[in-house]
């Protein structure tokens, strides 16, 4: 059995061609991290590296030279007689990158071997800690730069960023928004609403206004094939007459109850994602994404985990959930989602709705601050029996045209 744990001519050749190209620093930095190396002169002389690409600095023999001290001063003399080809850099990477995966998973073999025989281990708790900390191993893995601090001055040099708008004024790529509401009142269909609107190119509440359309994904627990197809025919059939046809560009899954903190049931929404590639997804109840209730931060920190790894693919995330038993000043009932508190500061946007009296009528109250201004509607009322429409008390008339007094 060997018992290398390194390829040093690897190291040395990946050293000795981000020393002749800024390309191929960048595209080292894409695969490795300095911690990647078993050499730790080698690890320094990558860091001094990527500190003087931080500066705007030149990356040469001289330079680096009078930043480095001790045993990476003396291995730079080395590397400047290695053969390293730019081109090659990313196969360098690979090894280097390989044995250090390799390394991880020795180390922790070594730390799984000296626990598991303790009395005070629970197997099957420990069983998960072990799966999780492998899949950490496989899964961990830097794309850029690991040094991602900035000074202030550096900053405020770039331009501000325009947002990626998905519905202009109101989503954009990767917020999160979760609605709840009282039993009955049309939390579902609102979201849907949301979803077909966007894919037929119209603002989800406002028809005189057309967008891009966009794809979109509802991920359904709670209603059935036949509930969501009769609510969202009459949806699809007005949306593709004022504006385009969403049918090719909305996918639905209707699931039954699920535990989205297994990988089993996350995998499923991760191939959906895969195959469909939405820019919005509608997924809930959130009751219905795990089989118990959130009663803690422990209890809701997995399941607020795993959504967003939906908005790690770079969509805006809509969720359901049921609002609270409480009631507040005046006889309101709280419209906070029921459960831990660590539910509050999740969303970017959070909303309950609220009957009104009236009937057709209803409230969209903030139960927590918006992380940035946006157009979000006051009041809505039933359109066609089916729409909610934005009322006159948002926008001074319906936003399907109506004048209202």
């Amino acid at each position: 059995m060997s018992d290398a744990r390194s390829d040093p001519g690897a190291e040395r050749a990946l050293l000795a061609a981000c020393m002749l190209s800024k390309t191929a620093r960048d595209e080292a930095r894409r695969h490795i991290t300095g911690a990647d190396f078993d050499e730790p002169a080698h690890e320094a002389i990558f860091e001094a590296m990527c500190r003087l690409d931080r500066h705007g600095k030149a990356v040469d023999p001289a330079t680096l030279n009078a930043i480095l001290s001790g045993r990476p001063k003396l291995i730079l003399v080395d590397l400047v007689t290695t053969v390293g080809v730019p081109d090659h850099v990313a196969d360098y990477a690979a090894i280097v990158r390989g044995w250090s995966t390799k390394r991880r998973i020795e180390a922790a073999c070594r730390l799984v071997l000296s626990q598991v025989m303790s009395p005070e281990v629970n197997p099957v708790g420990f069983a998960a800690s072990v799966a999780n900390r492998f899949a950490a191993i496989r899964d961990t893995g830097n794309t850029e730069d690991d040094f991602t601090g900035r000074t202030l001055a550096e900053l405020l040099a770039e331009e501000d960023d325009e947002p990626e708008w998905l519905i202009p004024g109101l989503l954009e790529k990767r917020d999160r928004f979760m609605l709840t509401g009282e039993e009955g009142l049309g939390k579902s269909h609102l979201l849907r609403q949301f979803a077909i609107h966007a894919a037929a190119g119209l603002h989800p509440f406002d028809s005189l206004t057309n967008i891009p359309p966009i794809r979109t994904m509802i991920v359904d627990c709670e209603n059935s094939w036949s509930q969501v197809r009769r609510k969202a025919r009459p949806m699809a059939e007005w949306a593709r007459r004022v504006g385009q046809d969403p049918a090719d560009r909305l996918m639905i899954d209707c699931t039954s109850r699920m535990d989205i903190t297994r990988d089993k049931d996350l995998a499923r929404i991760h191939q959906l994602l895969d195959v469909w590639a939405p820019d919005l997804v509608v997924i809930g109840p959130l009751y219905r994404l795990v089989p118990r209730a959130l009663q803690t931060d422990d209890d809701t920190a997995p399941v607020l985990a795993a959504i967003d790894t939906i908005r790690d693919r770079g969509c805006a995330v809509l969720m359901e959930a049921h609002a609270g038993h409480a009631i507040g000043k005046g006889g309101v009932r709280d419209l906070r989602p029921r459960g831990s508190s660590s539910l509050l500061g999740w969303p970017e946007f959070g909303f309950g709705l609220r009957g009104i009296g009236a009937a057709g009528y209803a409230d969209l109250v903030q139960w927590r601050g918006p992380r940035e201004e946006r157009a979000w509607p006051q009041r809505f009322r039933k359109g066609d029996g089916f729409r909610w429409v934005p009322h006159a008390d948002t926008y001074g008339y319906d936003r399907d045209g109506t004048s209202v007094a």
